[in-house]
């Protein structure tokens, strides 16, 4: 498993670790790191990201971009060892973790959303960091959790920086933790400039052209989030996957010519890789259920594109510009889809959607969720829906389960890019108003400067970004019974939930 493995090894992942020979270079870090490894991608990095500065090493898991560099590790490491943390607020994206080892102290630094997903042992003397909890799990030292593990069968994920055993965490997004102190320190902030949001196409190009042409790689669905991607950049290899004729296949041809090079598949038809079920069991233990075949489509899509390395993901835009996050299952949340007026006419606090969020949980479990969301909200110049949002994306559905297929799975074969959590797309989506994120009206805004060939196509719910916003939720709720009862319509999600669900 691609990672930064501190005071520890990958011995434990045994069949990822077989994998990660075919895709990545490993190298055991020197003794001035104390003990351990890096996995990493020599497609990203031609040498291994490292470097010494004096007495000061660096060593990195993953990608930044920093004072509009990419992947300029001597100058991050020269602004850190000159003028200390206060530098990492010029990071505006990355999925990394970071360790500085300097003769007095050594720091593991976390890139702003979390996106590197690494683990820690809390129980240790000393920084012990992984990928995997798998790696750090000891039965002798970590207990397993009831309350989590109960919340874990019912939602399929865990959240905050939760795992399943007491003394194992996620390294929390955007912070930097001292092998002297218990507490980790915060450099992410929302102090900075915000763009109109009419403008972050430009934005997102900006960050696709850090990458060279060839190696771009864009997983288009029949959705808005992948299809800005591809209408504010430019893609040599595009893939899509789904049941044959359905929406997604259907959909996003419309644009295989925007890619020099375009496959669409069915997720299902490619044999299951021999592995990826103990493979999925490393990668995920203590934290969640996984979702089958993600994994081996992702190494087909490798195999289709070799050549192909930064993957670009649509991960969570439609939190941000449709507020998919404000809102739940059931009967009560297909009415609010309808009329999406009722936010503005009863103004529903933050513990009362998160209640309607996991009703599932019991009343302590919920009481646990809820601790947690105050706990990394309260501070925050947000009103609720923005906190809800903010919350789901770093710390609950997002941060926790939607993040394992791309910045997880993917990125054991890839370097995976995630737009939406760039810096300056975040903090201009998360600080407007989600009423009129769950009225389209962020949605109209967002795509109001984009080529019609790319917002005159329809999504799979029956929609295009240039719709009369007010008829949008009737004709969405009409598709979305399509695909529920034509077996015909079904899209790659219901078809999954139905393979599941036979599979039981």
């Amino acid at each position: 498993m691609r990672g930064l493995y501190i005071n520890c090894d990958n011995s434990k992942l045994r069949l990822s670790s077989q994998l990660a020979s075919v895709y990545s270079k490993q190298i055991v870090l020197p003794e001035q790191y104390g003990n351990g490894m890096l996995i990493y991608n020599p497609q990203e990095w031609h040498n291994a990201p490292m470097l010494s500065l004096g007495s000061n090493h660096f060593v990195l898991s993953g990608w930044f971009i920093y004072k509009n560099q990419r992947n300029n590790l001597s100058l991050l490491a020269s602004d850190l060892v000159d003028c200390g943390y206060e530098v990492l607020r010029h990071i505006t994206s990355g999925s990394f973790v970071l360790l500085w080892a300097s003769p007095d102290e050594k720091t593991v630094i976390v890139d702003p959303f979390g996106l590197s997903t690494h683990f820690i042992d809390t129980q240790s003397d000393r920084i012990t960091v992984a990928p995997s909890v798998k790696v750090l799990y000891k039965e002798s030292v970590h207990t397993l959790n009831d309350t989590l593990n109960s919340i874990l069968g019912k939602k399929h994920h865990l959240f905050g920086n939760y795992t399943l055993y007491n003394g194992i965490e996620r390294l929390s997004p955007g912070s930097y933790k001292q092998e002297s102190t218990k507490e980790a320190c915060f450099y992410y902030s929302f102090e900075t400039e915000l763009e109109p949001i009419a403008l972050l196409g430009g934005k997102v190009q900006n960050l696709v052209e850090n990458w060279p042409y060839d190696s771009r790689i864009l997983p288009l669905s029949s959705g808005l989030d992948s299809r800005f991607l591809l209408a504010n950049g430019r893609f040599k290899s595009g893939f899509t996957y789904g049941p044959e004729n359905s929406p997604e296949i259907n959909i996003a041809g419309h644009f295989r010519a925007c890619f020099s090079q375009y496959k669409s598949f069915d997720y299902s038809e490619q044999p299951l890789h021999d592995d990826e079920p103990a493979i999925l069991d490393e990668l995920s233990f203590g934290i969640l259920t996984p979702i089958p075949r993600l994994l081996t489509n992702y190494i087909y899509a490798k195999e289709l594109f070799p050549q192909s390395n930064a993957f670009f993901d649509g991960y969570l835009g439609d939190v941000l510009q449709r507020g998919t996050y404000v809102g739940f299952k059931g009967k009560l949340g297909e009415l609010f889809k309808i009329f999406p007026f009722i936010y503005r006419l009863y103004p529903f606090s933050a513990k009362r959607i998160l209640q309607w969020r996991y009703k599932e949980l019991s009343a302590l479990e919920f009481d646990l969720v809820y601790a947690d969301f105050l706990k990394w909200t309260e501070s925050l110049k947000l009103n609720d829906l923005q906190k809800v949002t903010y919350y789901e994306f770093l710390f609950g559905r997002g941060g926790r389960y939607t993040i394992f297929g791309s910045n997880v799975l993917a990125a054991q074969l890839f370097t995976v890019v995630s737009p939406f959590a760039d810096k300056s797309v975040f903090n201009s989506l998360i600080n407007h108003d989600f009423k009129n994120a769950l009225s389209y009206k962020t949605m109209h805004q967002l795509w109001s400067k984009v080529a019609k060939k790319y917002s005159e196509v329809k999504v799979e719910s029956g929609y295009t970004p240039r719709s009369n916003r007010f008829l949008i939720p009737i004709v969405q709720i009409t598709y979305r019974m399509m695909f529920h009862f034509i077996p015909s319509r079904a899209n790659y999600g219901v078809k999954l939930s139905r393979d599941i669900k036979k599979g039981e």
